[in-house]
């Protein structure tokens, strides 16, 4: 199997990592200095499970004309539409595309510019970051869910097997679904509601779950959450807001979602793509949703900050 993965950052890095060592034939499409970065040091992964290190192939955009097997993407939703200029070339006939990336719009799009028989469901549940040596790092968590692959039509093809035994045979928990649509919207929904929660406060799960009103914000965050993606056909599962309600009730822990990273080191954040998207989808069915208005308001204000600041440093 040759599969092209785009980015070699935490997710690209890590599941890159997985499908070689399950035997894939991996090629990284990346920029030139994480290119110049892997050829000298290789790609490194650091784990409490065992650390990992081989060397890669690299290509850049430009220097893809073939088509692959599986194209994976692991990019930042605001990054979406450069990518699927970069990994265009690589598309074939019979060329699988992999997103895993936070949200569902991207899939509309992905179907619009490839057509919806290359469009695979996918869903990520791994904590992975690329630290500042290059190398990443894999910081084990348990959860109810493993990382998943999916025909969006509710088929089950020998495609997605093909891929979901090549990442499984790396040693990453990685299933083939039948529903991957419904497991899409439920990483979704308890994406968006973390992702309100930290935003709001700007705060690890530890200050909010020691704060007095923590418990009753949480909830009525997962309630308004909940109202939201059961109007679009997907009402979450019993489990999932109650697995929340404990990420959010452990005054030790440490835990943020990847949004409020993004906002702490100045960085784009995905907020429209998932926020926002949310929020659309409320005021288009009429639901009231004032948490996460207020949380996608905070993070435009965030943005406009973000730029302002930008421009003074370069004035």
């Amino acid at each position: 199997m040759r599969v092209l993965v785009l980015g070699a950052g935490g997710m690209g890095g890590f599941f890159g990592a997985g499908l070689i060592k399950g035997g894939a034939d991996v090629t990284f499409l990346v920029r030139p200095g994480r290119a110049a970065q892997l050829q000298r040091d290789g790609l490194v992964v650091k784990s409490q499970d065992g650390d990992f290190r081989t060397p890669v192939k690299t290509a850049q955009q430009g220097q893809v004309d073939t088509p692959f097997d599986v194209i994976l993407l692991s990019c930042k939703a605001y990054d979406l539409d450069a990518a699927m200029t970069a990994i265009a070339p690589a598309v074939g006939e019979q060329s699988a595309i992999l997103p895993l990336l936070n949200g569902v719009r991207h899939i509309e799009v992905l179907n619009n510019r490839f057509g919806a028989g290359k469009v695979l469901g996918g869903l990520a549940m791994i904590s992975a970051t690329l630290l500042p040596d290059g190398s990443v790092r894999h910081n084990p968590v348990r959860l109810p869910v493993n990382s998943a692959v999916g025909e969006l039509d509710g088929s089950r093809s020998a495609r997605s097997v093909a891929i979901q035994k090549v990442i499984a045979a790396g040693g990453i928990p990685f299933d083939a679904r039948e529903d991957i649509a419904a497991a899409m919207w439920e990483k979704f929904f308890g994406f968006g509601c973390n992702a309100v929660v930290a935003t709001l406060t700007r705060s690890r799960a530890g200050a909010i779950a020691r704060s007095e009103a923590g418990g009753s914000f949480v909830s009525a965050v997962l309630e308004e959450g909940s109202q939201i993606v059961t109007a679009e056909g997907y009402p979450p599962s019993a489990d999932t807001p109650n697995v929340i309600r404990a990420m959010f009730s452990q005054a030790a822990s440490v835990y943020c979602p990847s949004m409020l990273v993004d906002m702490e080191e100045e960085r784009s954040t995905e907020g429209e793509h998932t926020i926002g998207d949310l929020a659309d989808r409320a005021a288009k069915r009429g639901i009231a949703a004032p948490l996460f208005t207020a949380a996608r308001c905070n993070l435009q204000a965030y943005e406009i900050n973000r730029a302002d600041r930008k421009q003074t440093r370069a004035a």
